[in-house]
């Protein structure tokens, strides 16, 4: 019997306020049987990028086989 594996996604983004929800959106609707995390690399964002980033990370922080974390990516 195979288990299916867990998969990470990395995004780093930067200014991404307009497309970065939908963005998460697609990527965790995939049809997919394990666990499946985002990680959003945050740039130095001078936009909403960041709050809505927090926004995606409170609302999947329930679900266990669908999460979105982030992490700084200053440079």
């Amino acid at each position: 019997m195979n288990a299916t594996p867990p998969v990470s996604v990395i995004m780093p983004v930067l200014n991404e306020e307009r497309h970065l929800r939908n963005s998460v959106r697609h990527i965790l609707e995939q049809e997919y049987d394990g666990e499946m995390e985002v990680v959003i690399a945050l740039g130095p964002s001078t936009d909403r990028t960041d709050e809505i980033a927090a926004e995606l990370v409170r609302e999947t922080a329930s679900n266990k086989r669908a999460r979105v974390h982030t992490v700084p990516n200053p440079t």
